[in-house]
């Protein structure tokens, strides 16, 4: 038999096969990140991006509802005008911080509540305003028109204000509060003052801010405490010296109500 020569591998063949050098250099694939936002990719697992919400959104929400008040009472229209500019001020301000505040569609709720009531008490209230007066009566605001007008010295006598003299005998309408007196049902005849601090704390009111109003023949009134209308015939006469509670306004009226608004 011949013999066989056996030749040993060679220093590379003993060496185990590597990747080539453009396979070591392959980037690695990227995490799988479905559905996940780019603010979730960029947080260990397990945890949450938690963006605060300013306190003006879930305030202005607040007086949004409270601007409801606005379709029964004017100062309610205050609650709604703050309420529009804190939910638009919140608003802004999130749309504005690059992500770092959440809670948009609650500073827009808040802002949009506020809107919807601001404007429907402010068109009710005007409508109001303007049809509450009879026809035929000119309005008169009894604090501005005639109570801080006051008296004047004329021949050395106290007499009328020339501004008020000139509303005697004119058709006017002006609200006021019923002064307490001892009879409450069925009145023919009371006396009115311009404000509810002279007929709740009681006292004798000024000359001027206050005036005997006297019902048209078959009208009676009852005693409130809520603010009333009335419109009539104004009189006035020259101030006397007197101790009895006595007036020198007076109006001969033909309407009464209760008054719709503050106004």
């Amino acid at each position: 038999m011949s013999s066989q020569t056996l030749t040993p591998p060679t220093s590379e063949e003993s060496l185990p096969r590597t990747a080539p050098a453009e396979d070591r250099t392959r980037p690695a694939p990227p995490r799988q990140t479905i559905g996940l936002s780019p603010v979730d990719r960029d947080e260990p697992v397990g945890e949450f991006s938690y963006r605060p919400v300013p306190v003006i959104a879930p305030v202005s929400v607040f007086l949004g509802l409270c601007g409801i008040i606005g379709l029964f009472n004017m100062v309610g229209l205050g609650i709604g005008l703050a309420g529009l500019v804190l939910g638009t001020m919140a608003t802004l301000r999130i749309r504005g911080s690059n992500g770092e505040y959440s809670g948009q569609w609650l500073a827009m709720t808040g802002a949009v509540v506020s809107l919807v009531f601001l404007a429907s008490g402010s068109a009710l209230h005007a409508y109001t305003i303007a049809t509450e007066v009879p026809d035929g009566f000119q309005r008169i605001n009894f604090t501005r028109d005639i109570s801080k007008k006051g008296f004047v010295d004329e021949d050395g006598e106290t007499t009328i204000h020339p501004d008020v003299r000139v509303l005697d005998g004119q058709p006017i309408f002006l609200k006021g509060y019923m002064y307490p007196e001892r009879q409450t049902n069925g009145l023919t005849e009371f006396v009115l003052v311009k404000d509810n601090l002279q007929c709740c704390f009681g006292g004798q009111p000024q000359l001027t801010d206050m005036m005997t109003v006297t019902m048209d023949k078959g009208m009676t009134v009852d005693f409130t405490t809520e603010q009333v209308s009335v419109a009539g015939i104004f009189r006035a006469r020259a101030p006397q010296q007197s101790g009895a509670l006595q007036t020198v306004y007076k109006i001969e009226a033909s309407y009464f109500t209760p008054s719709k608004t503050s106004f």
